[in-house]
Order: structure tokens, then C-alpha cells, then sequence
């Protein structure tokens, strides 16, 4: 690797503010996730029905969606870029969006995120967080969902949205592309939150896994999105790519470093 090569891939001063920035947001929303989780759910009698649990995932789903909006809309949200979720981050990278030297720095963020807002909801709700039916948020599938069902729904809905949001930003700049991200993310909680378990987000699993001991299906809730993720943004660059070469007078899409919600910025 030349010297050239090494420069790109360090993070500036700029990326590591960024980082920071990303480490909080990361903590802060995963932290209302499972404080949603724990209320949503975590109040349900022990006679609930299946529909009142499926009424009630799809009102946290609901929920999440809209503290994504607010979290991408904030001043932080608009200096990171608030990814929040590592697919989102190398599936952007994949687009080209997103530069190399973020990529490291975003995913140590969203990690160590996850963890810490696992340890912050335990000390804002006690035990009950690690109780039954919350057990610290851990996802888990619906009867009949087992690996390979569950690996393809998780990967397949990361490359809707990261799909979405290349298309969006490179097409449609206008286009309130917050707003649809933070509803596709909640229409799928909604959907698959009693089937799959709706993670969609290796770092709302992370964290949940390591503190409940439930590893259950964790490699695939972990690597799916990724994979799901990085496969829309190779897409999304090939087709971009082939559009060019066709029409070289066509002005070139845009691709801003660092933004998952292209447009906040």
C-alpha cells in the first residue's frame, strides 16, 4: 500500500468527531429502544394474547421509527449522519458514500454503543430489564422461523433500505428521505417483529446478546443485515456506474461522506 493509499484510509480529526458523535447517538437511540421494549412489552400480563403482543410491536415499532427520524433530523445526527447500525454504515460504504476511513471508527462506535446502552437502560429501569418477557430487549423469532428464514429476511430488508436510500439520494434529492427511512425501519418492526424479531441492526442485537446470555441465531442477526447491506450498495454503484458510462454528459450522482440520510446535511 503507497503512502497515498495510507493517507485515505486514516481518520482526520473531523472523522474522529464524527466517530464520537456516533458513539452517543448509537447509545442514546438503542437506549430508547429497549426503554421502549421494556414498557411496550415488558408491561404485558401473563395472560396476553397473541394479538395484544402483536398490537403492541406494532406501536414500538411505530415508535422506533419516529425517534430515527428525530435522531437523523438533530444536529448530531445531521454531523454523523446517524447510521446507528453497522449494515447501514458498509452498506453505504459499498454505494461509494460513504469513504474507507470511516468505516472502522462507525462500527467500533456502534458496537460499543450497543453495549453501553444495554448496561444504561439496566440502570435507569432496574431488574426488570433482565426479566421475563423483556430479558434485556434480546430478539428473538416467532415459532417456525429458524435460521436460513431468518438470515434472508434480515439481509433481504437491510437491502431494501439501503437500496432506498442510494436511489433516493442519487434520484431524488428533494425527497424526505429521513422520513422514509425511519418508516421503512418501522414498517418491518411492525411486520416481522413477532416473526423474525424485526432486529434489522446488528447493534440492536449486540448488546441485549452479551448481557442475557441468549446467542441464539446471533450470527445471523449480526452478519444478514451486513451482508444484506453491502450487496444494495455493490448494486446501486453498478448500476450508477453503467447509467454514466451510457449518457457521460449526465451530471454525476452525489456521494457524500459520512451521510446515511443524504440531504440532512
Amino acid at each position: 500500500m503507497d503512502v497515498t493509499a495510507r493517507a485515505t484510509m486514516r481518520p482526520t480529526r473531523v472523522d474522529g468527531r464524527a466517530a464520537l458523535v456516533e458513539l452517543g447517538l448509537t447509545t442514546a437511540f438503542m437506549a430508547t429502544v429497549f426503554t421502549l421494549v421494556r414498557w411496550g412489552i415488558g408491561t404485558m400480563g401473563a395472560r396476553a394474547t397473541g394479538t395484544e403482543l402483536r398490537i403492541r410491536v406494532i406501536v414500538v415499532s411505530v415508535l422506533v421509527g419516529l425517534v430515527i427520524v428525530g435522531f437523523a433530523a438533530s444536529p448530531p445526527g445531521r454531523f454523523s449522519g446517524a447510521h446507528m447500525n453497522p449494515a447501514i454504515t458498509v452498506g453505504l460504504f459499498a454505494s461509494g458514500s460513504v469513504p474507507a476511513r470511516r468505516v472502522l471508527p462507525y462500527l467500533a462506535a456502534q458496537t460499543a454503543g450497543s453495549i453501553a446502552a444495554a448496561a444504561v437502560t439496566r440502570l435507569c429501569w432496574g431488574p426488570a430489564v433482565a426479566e421475563r418477557p423483556v430479558r434485556w430487549a434480546v430478539v428473538q423469532p416467532g415459532p417456525g422461523w429458524g435460521g436460513l428464514s431468518v438470515t434472508l429476511a434480515e439481509a433481504a430488508t437491510l437491502a431494501v433500505i439501503v437500496a432506498v436510500m442510494c436511489v433516493v439520494a442519487a434520484r431524488r434529492p428533494a425527497w424526505p428521505l429521513v422520513w422514509i427511512v425511519g418508516g421503512l425501519f418501522g414498517l418491518q418492526g411492525a411486520v416481522l417483529g413477532t416473526l423474525t424479531g424485526g432486529s434489522a441492526n446488528p447493534a440492536r442485537q449486540l448488546g441485549p446478546a452479551v448481557f442475557s446470555g441468549e446467542f441464539r441465531l446471533l450470527a445471523a442477526y449480526l452478519i444478514a443485515p451486513v451482508a444484506g447491506g453491502v450487496l444494495a450498495g455493490w448494486a446501486t454503484a453498478g448500476v450508477r456506474a453503467r447509467r454514466r458510462a451510457r449518457d457521460t454528459g449526465e451530471r454525476p450522482d452525489h456521494e457524500l461522506e459520512g451521510a446515511a440520510l443524504p440531504g440532512l446535511r
